[in-house]
C-alpha cells in the first residue's frame, strides 16, 4: 500500500446505482481546503485542495507533503491536478496530472481524454495505453467533484467509471445517513460515502462531506481493517472566497 495514495484521497469518491454523469443546475460553489494528514492516529502531514469553476471550466487540485516522521523522512510530496469542462451541466473531464516525489523517486500519471475520438491516452510507471471511454468517464481527481455534485442533487448512489492507468475500473460508492462529526470547523452536519468493495477485500475508503457548505469534503479515512489506518481532517475551509468561521464543537 502506497503512503502516497493516501494522501492523495482528498481529492480524493448498489443494487441500483445512478449513472455517472450528474447534471447541475449551476456548478458548486467553488472551495480551498487545508487539511492534516494522519497515519495511525499520528500527523504525517498537511495538504491543501481547491476546486475553481469560471467560463465553463473547472479545476480541481490538492498539493501534499510531508511533515513529520516517515513522510518527512522519505521528503514525500504529491500534487494532483484535474481540469475539464461543464457540458450542460455535466462533468467533462479533459486532463489529469499525478505527480508523486519519494527520496529520490518521481513518478507521473497522465491522462488526456479525446472526447471527439472516444479515447482516453493514459501514461503511467508501466507505459502508455490508449483506453476507449464512455460519458462519464472520469479521473481519479473529479471523483470527488462528481460525488458534490450527486449529493447536492438528491443522489445516495453511484458507479463510476475511472481512469486507473492501463485500465478503466468501475467503482461504486453509496451515501449513509447523515450524522453529526466534530472537525477543526466544529460541529457539523455531514453525509459520509464509502466506496463499496469485494466482500472479501479488507479495504476501506470513507469520505464525509459537509451538508451546510455545499458538501465540501471535510474528512477522509482510508485504509485496511488488518493494517495502516490512515486519515485527512480538515483544518480550514474558504467557500466561494468566504471563510467558515469555526463554530461550537458536538
Amino acid at each position: 500500500m502506497r503512503l502516497s495514495l493516501h494522501i492523495a484521497w482528498i481529492s480524493a469518491l448498489a443494487s441500483l446505482a445512478l449513472p455517472a454523469v450528474a447534471v447541475a443546475s449551476e456548478p458548486p460553489p467553488s472551495f480551498e481546503a487545508t487539511f492534516e494528514f494522519l497515519r495511525n492516529d499520528k500527523v504525517a502531514g498537511e495538504s491543501t485542495a481547491r476546486y475553481e469553476s469560471a467560463d465553463g471550466r473547472w479545476t480541481v487540485r490538492s498539493d501534499s507533503h510531508g511533515t513529520r516522521g516517515l513522510a518527512r523522512f522519505l521528503g514525500l510530496e504529491e500534487r494532483t491536478e484535474s481540469r475539464g469542462r461543464w457540458q450542460q451541466g455535466a462533468l467533462v473531464p479533459l486532463q489529469f496530472e499525478q505527480v508523486v516525489k519519494v527520496a529520490v523517486k518521481t513518478v507521473e500519471t497522465r491522462a488526456q481524454f479525446d472526447w471527439e475520438e472516444g479515447v482516453v491516452h493514459s501514461t503511467h510507471k508501466d507505459g502508455e495505453d490508449r483506453l476507449p471511454i464512455t460519458p462519464g468517464t472520469l479521473d481519479p481527481g473529479s471523483v470527488g467533484l462528481r460525488i458534490r455534485l450527486g449529493l447536492l442533487a438528491g443522489e445516495r448512489e453511484w458507479s463510476i467509471d475511472l481512469v486507473d492507468e492501463d485500465e478503466i475500473e468501475t467503482q461504486k460508492f453509496e451515501a449513509l445517513p447523515a450524522e453529526k462529526l466534530d472537525t477543526a470547523l466544529g460541529c457539523l452536519d455531514t453525509i459520509r460515502v464509502d466506496r463499496i468493495r469485494d466482500p472479501e477485500s479488507t479495504r476501506y475508503t470513507q469520505t464525509w462531506y459537509a451538508v451546510d457548505h455545499a458538501f465540501a469534503p471535510v474528512k477522509v479515512a482510508h485504509g485496511k481493517r488488518d493494517g495502516d489506518h490512515m486519515e485527512t481532517r480538515i483544518t480550514t475551509l474558504t467557500l466561494d472566497g468566504k471563510a467558515v468561521n469555526r463554530g461550537a464543537g458536538c
